[in-house]
């Protein structure tokens, strides 16, 4: 199950960066706010439904492959995957922030100066100095924690309904099994 759960994490993970990375290549196109502001919309609505429609497919694929797999089994999967996929975002979102546009923690510190820098004393932006040197790490571990999380919750839904049960199955053996006996 891990190794099936770290492919289609890889997957899922890439997926999700894709879309963040087109979402900041989009904001950083020099389009008009409004357009930028409903284009990273329709963004968002497609990296949301996608992770949905992914995991579901993922774990309904699952049911597929292996017979008897039951919904403790489509929820242990989906946590893996979901542990797996934010280890794929969070890597890829910090190799984006380290190497492809390390200008975007500078934009959003100066953005933040910008708007708190009069209410700011010494001691405060010094210790803003000191988070702005940690930024990526603290994002990586946030990116994963939060993703993870987001990933176990949507697992957990996710396999209430897969694979698909009958509620009338057991009820249909039970009354087969009942009348042979009289």
């Amino acid at each position: 199950m891990w190794n099936k759960a770290a492919k289609n994490g890889l997957v899922l993970g890439l997926f999700t960066a894709a879309c963040r990375i087109l979402a900041q290549i989009v904001a950083g196109a020099g389009i008009p706010t409004a357009g930028t502001a409903v284009l990273n919309g329709i963004i968002w609505l497609l990296q949301f439904g996608g992770c949905i429609w992914i995991m579901r497919f993922l774990m309904e694929r699952l049911t597929r492959q292996f017979e008897g797999v039951d919904n403790r089994d489509t929820a242990r999967y989906g946590r893996l995957l979901a542990l797996t996929s934010s280890l794929i975002f969070a890597a890829a979102m910090l190799f984006d922030v380290l190497f492809i546009s390390p200008e975007t923690v500078d934009r959003q510190m100066d953005l933040y100066y910008q708007l708190y820098g009069q209410q700011l004393d010494e001691n405060t932006r010094s210790a803003l100095k000191t988070i702005e040197d940690w930024y990526p790490q603290i994002m990586f571990f946030s990116t994963w924690i939060y993703s993870w999380i987001y990933g176990v919750i949507l697992a957990s839904i996710l396999s209430i309904s897969v694979p698909k049960k009958d509620p009338f199955t057991n009820f249909m053996n039970h009354t087969t099994t009942d009348s042979s006996h009289e």
